[in-house]
């Protein structure tokens, strides 16, 4: 053979084995909301539900008169339901010195241990200036903030991804889905819990579009008719989370690519490219 074309053969060989090492090499791009960008609309779409604004309210508290006492920060965490408490004390423990909070921490454990008891979630007792004093730390020292992020990630994001996965939901779309239950509904087995609601949907069978809404249908339910009645007004304002995330499915947006818009409860919502 001509030496100029082995010479030719053998680089074009070369060229095409480096190429597909490069492929081989070449990272996967994770999936769902393991994508920081993905997680990024999740958040804001959570966030526009929870707070009308696609910003995280790190320095935000108040009473709802919901049942719930104080309701506090990114997640919403509040003092009748245990989260309040643990971040501030995981605030406590990151800043290792007395914090503008310390003096909340004895009232919150008290109606932690009420509340276990069957007593009053909504009992604000010793608690007066805490909304003022969350929002002034909040806005000046950064390690508020980075216990919020901490909680929410231990009670709410890895619980509901563990339970994502579990049920072969894989998209960015049914994982905001089960996400915005999870922080609504709690992450537990209760009556109107995530994994309740997992549970009475059913298995996937490939069909994750189809298992979406059969999903979102018995979340409807849930909020239409929970297993506590006193919540139920409360519960009932929550129906345009499962509208908006409806339409997300019948636009097939189940990738959250940007830019994506939503409307919630006759809002426009936005996260750019």
């Amino acid at each position: 053979m001509n030496p100029r074309l082995l010479l030719a053969l053998a680089l074009a060989i070369g060229t095409v084995l480096a190429g597909c090492g490069s492929h081989e090499a070449a990272a996967v791009p994770p999936a769902g909301l393991d994508d920081p960008a993905h997680r990024r609309v999740a958040e804001a779409v959570i966030s526009s539900f929870e707070n009308s604004s696609t910003d995280l309210p790190y320095a935000a508290a108040q009473r709802l008169d919901d049942g719930r006492g104080i309701t506090a920060g990114r997640a919403g965490f509040t003092s009748g339901t245990h989260d309040l408490l643990l971040v501030v004390q995981r605030y406590e423990a990151l800043a290792g010195t007395s914090t503008p909070l310390h003096r909340y921490v004895r009232p919150l454990r008290a109606i932690d241990t009420q509340v276990a008891d069957g007593g009053d979630g909504d009992d604000t007792t010793g608690l007066g200036g805490f909304e003022a004093a969350w929002a002034s730390t909040s806005r000046s020292d950064p390690r508020l903030n980075q216990a919020q992020d901490a909680v929410y990630d231990d009670l709410y994001f890895r619980p509901v991804m563990d339970q994502a996965r579990r049920a072969g939901v894989t998209t960015a779309l049914g994982q905001l889905a089960l996400l915005d239950t999870g922080i609504q509904h709690g992450t537990g087995t209760g009556p109107d819990d995530l994994g309740t609601i997992v549970t009475e949907t059913g298995p996937l069978a490939g069909d994750e579009p189809g298992w979406l809404r059969r999903f979102l249908e018995n979340r409807r339910r849930h909020l239409e008719h929970p297993a506590y009645a006193e919540t139920a007004e409360v519960w009932r304002e929550s129906l345009p989370r499962v509208d908006t995330l409806e339409r997300f499915v019948d636009q097939q947006r189940f990738d959250l690519a940007t830019p994506v818009d939503w409307t919630f409860a006759g809002q426009r919502f936005s996260v750019p490219g």
